[in-house]
C-alpha cells in the first residue's frame, strides 16, 4: 500500500501542501511558467519563490504543466496542477494526503508516514 503523510491539524497539513507544491515549482527543469491568467509565458527566474507558487492554491497563476515523457516537452493542452493533493479529515480527526517522492520532501514538517488505512475513510452503510 502506499504512504501517507498524517498531520495533527488541518493548518499542519495545508503548510506542507505548500511547501510540497514550492518544491514542486523549483524542480521545473524548464525556466518558463505560463500564467493562466494572461496566457503569458514567464521566466521562473525573474519572478521571487513567492510569486511564483503562491500562498493560495486557488489563485495560483503559474501552474505546473504536465511534460510530455517522449519529447521532454511541456504539454500546456494536457492540463496542469496548483497542488500535490488536497489534504482529508480522517474519522480519527487527523489530516493525510499521499505521500510525494523524497525529493519534494525537503522543509516538510510535523508528520508521521503511514500506510494507507481503509479505516481511515469507512464505508458508510446503505442499509
Amino acid at each position: 500500500m502506499a504512504d501517507y503523510l498524517v498531520f495533527q491539524t488541518q493548518q499542519a497539513a495545508q503548510a506542507a501542501l505548500e511547501v510540497i507544491y514550492a518544491n514542486m515549482v523549483a524542480a521545473i527543469n524548464s525556466p518558463d511558467l505560463l500564467n493562466v491568467a494572461t496566457g503569458q509565458v514567464v521566466d521562473k527566474d525573474d519572478l521571487t519563490p513567492d510569486e511564483a507558487v503562491q500562498v493560495n492554491a486557488d489563485q495560483r497563476q503559474f501552474p505546473v504543466f504536465g511534460v510530455n515523457a517522449a519529447t521532454g516537452v511541456k504539454d500546456v493542452a494536457q492540463g496542469y496542477t496548483t497542488a500535490w493533493a488536497a489534504a482529508q479529515q480522517t474519522v480519527q480527526g487527523t489530516w493525510v494526503f499521499a505521500k510525494p517522492a523524497d525529493a519534494l520532501m525537503d522543509g516538510v514538517v510535523g508528520y508521521t508516514v503511514a500506510p494507507y488505512d481503509p479505516a481511515w475513510f469507512p464505508v458508510e452503510s446503505s442499509v
